[in-house]
């Protein structure tokens, strides 16, 4: 069996730390379990625009230090990669963020919140650390598809996970506009469940 991310990385998924690859061997009826704590950060004049995206589906709101974060990956047979993320704050609040993950080439995916918006998705292994970079957004209902460019929003999103050791893996997703700098943050290390 070929699994999604293995898929879009073809021969480059043998590089990857088993601690990550073991996360993305998700199949319809068969799902993984991470835990670990974030820090989840953006700028105060970032707030309106991460809102409206928050609204729309994607993005954390809520900002936070040590923030215990849960991701579960389901697979299904429309052959998506479902992600859904809760985020348990210390006052007690929950946060969720949910999206899919979709291959379209090789090294190319694209990851889909609600209201028909997507992020397109170019990954690689660099030095054993798995990279996803953003190629633009996008909005698309029905056939009809608009091309939404990174610096029209919040700028081009990196994010890494790098094998800490066996059991734990760090994730950093950052997003930089080349005219304000780092606009969006979440970060931390991560065990399995």
């Amino acid at each position: 069996m070929t699994f999604l991310i293995q898929q879009a990385l073809g021969d480059d998924w043998r590089q990857l730390p088993r601690v990550i690859q073991q996360h993305y061997e998700v199949s319809e009826g068969r799902g993984t379990c991470l835990e670990g704590a974030m820090t989840i950060a953006y700028p105060d004049s970032m707030l309106p625009i991460i809102w409206l995206i928050h609204r729309l589906g994607g993005l954390v709101f809520r900002r936070g230090v040590n923030v215990h974060t849960r991701v579960e990956k389901t697979g299904g047979a429309d052959v998506l990669l479902h992600w859904r993320r809760t985020m348990s704050y210390q006052n007690g609040k929950t946060a969720h963020f949910r999206s899919q993950m979709a291959y379209v080439a090789d090294h190319e995916l694209i990851e889909t919140i609600s209201y028909g918006f997507g992020l397109c998705l170019k990954i690689d292994v660099s030095n054993g650390d798995l990279i996803y970079r953003s190629k633009g957004h996008f909005w698309q209902w029905g056939r009809i598809r608009l091309t939404i460019p990174d610096w029209l929003l919040l700028g081009t999103a990196t994010i890494s996970e790098q094998a800490l050791s066996d059991e734990e893996f760090y994730l950093d997703f950052t997003i930089r506009h080349h005219w304000w700098g780092e606009t969006y943050s979440y970060r931390g290390s991560f065990r399995y469940c």
